[in-house]
């Protein structure tokens, strides 16, 4: 089965009108919120849930191209909102009013308005932006920062959560959900047998045989030697009724059903089901599209109108770093988190590393931090998600389309990297 035509883009490729204004949410006067609204806020009380975070770091500017500014100043315990550029600002950007009004509702966030062209830096670089983003999202949508050293994950025992327990389809189901929804992540074990595992991974190898670079189904990217091959097929749905049907399978629907959140299966939007495969083995560097920084999957923006995102994940291959694990930052999901840690941040945080043979399965939320990173043995790995989104994915998408495509050369696998941007 083909994969049709797109229509025009909704979320994709219209930076400067922005998303806002095809959802119809209202316009928000720049300098008003500046003055009134934000300070407003930052004295009810929202000054102490993000001071924490930017403290002793320096201000932060945005500014529109008719000269309209304003300074975010992190002094003594407070944020204070300051008029103009102040001297000090390590960072200015200069944004259209379409795309800060994007930014105020988390339809692009700063990677996504730097990805989509729609932000000039007059001062500074990204990194002085990330220091900012996750205080800024939470003066803006009230979205709370990921704070690791409050974090107190508990069972239903109120006992410190084991992060690295897995689950069988025979455990308790109260107690599956309430470690997905604390943690963000889920491992259950044998959920299929390996009939199944075989037939799904050899529709999974028939779409990857009739994949060519450039079409609408898969995502390629060049490894050693020049060697170009996909790391990613989308849209599988529309091409393997099996495939499709697992959107409906009641085991999987179970799984989802665990996070307890208002999701629908997706088959032509947000790239469907899909295969993440690695080819490659061992590089000698990572390879920045395949090998998967930590990233969420709204990392771009849309937030309010494409998560919660569940993914199940059904492990085709086993799963260990010799084939790319999957790794999770426990707690993180449905909070606003930096994507740069310190080497000695790292070490304090609470990452999970997952383990997975063929046949288990893994739940998680798109919207946590997680990442794939690169290999370090040459085992092939396999995995096939089926996606649930928030229904409103269809307000801000059309059929074949995705937020990714605010991203120049999307679908081509030559990707411009944050530093080339």
């Amino acid at each position: 089965m083909g994969i049709a035509g797109a229509g025009s883009a909704v979320a994709a490729h219209d930076a400067e009108r922005g998303t806002f204004s095809v959802l119809g949410w209202p316009v928000v006067c720049f300098e008003s919120f500046h003055r009134v609204e934000l300070p407003r806020r930052l004295e009810g009380g929202l000054g102490e849930r993000v001071a924490w975070d930017v403290a002793g770091r320096a201000p932060v500017a945005l500014c529109m191209p008719n000269g309209q500014a304003y300074s975010y100043v992190e002094d003594r315990g407070e944020v204070r909102i300051v008029p103009g550029v102040i001297a000090d600002a390590e960072l200015v950007v200069e944004l259209e009013s379409g795309a800060w009004q994007d930014y105020l509702y988390e339809l692009r966030t700063s990677r996504g308005l730097v990805e989509s062209h729609a932000v000039r830096f007059v001062r500074g670089e990204f990194a002085d932006w990330d220091v900012w983003e996750p205080a800024i999202r939470c003066m803006y949508s009230g979205t709370p920062i990921y704070h690791p050293a409050a974090l107190d994950l508990r069972d239903l025992a109120d006992r410190p959560i084991d992060l690295h327990r897995d689950f069988t389809t025979h455990d308790d189901p109260d107690e599956m959900a309430h470690f997905l929804r604390a943690t963000g992540y889920l491992v259950v074990r044998q959920v299929f047998d390996a009939d199944r595992v075989e037939e799904l991974a050899g529709e999974v190898d028939r779409i990857r045989g009739l994949c060519r670079e450039g079409d609408r189904g898969s995502l390629w990217a060049e490894g050693p030697g020049g060697l170009r091959a996909p790391y990613r097929l989308t849209y599988l749905g529309m091409r393997s009724p099996r495939i499709a049907a697992l959107a409906d399978d009641p085991t999987v629907r179970m799984l989802c059903g665990l996070a307890g959140q208002d999701v629908v299966a997706v088959t032509d939007r947000d790239s469907g089901q899909i295969a993440v495969l690695k080819e490659f083995g061992v590089t000698p560097e990572p390879l920045s599209i395949p090998d998967l920084p930590w990233h969420k999957d709204c990392a771009l923006g849309g937030c309010p109108v494409t998560c919660p995102r569940v993914h199940v994940g059904i492990r085709l291959d086993a799963v260990s770093q010799d084939s790319s694990q999957l790794y999770a930052l426990a707690g993180s999901w449905g909070t606003v988190a930096h994507e740069q840690y310190t080497p000695a941040q790292w070490e304090q945080l609470p990452v999970v590393g997952i383990t997975t043979e063929p046949g288990d399965v893994t739940v998680h939320m798109g919207c946590g931090l997680h990442a794939g990173p690169a290999a370090t043995g040459p085992a092939r790995r396999r995995t096939l998600y089926v996606q649930f989104d928030n229904p409103r994915i269809f307000d801000v998408t059309n059929a074949y389309e995705t937020y990714e495509q605010v991203i120049p050369g999307y679908g081509s696998g030559d990707l411009l990297t944050m530093s080339r941007m």
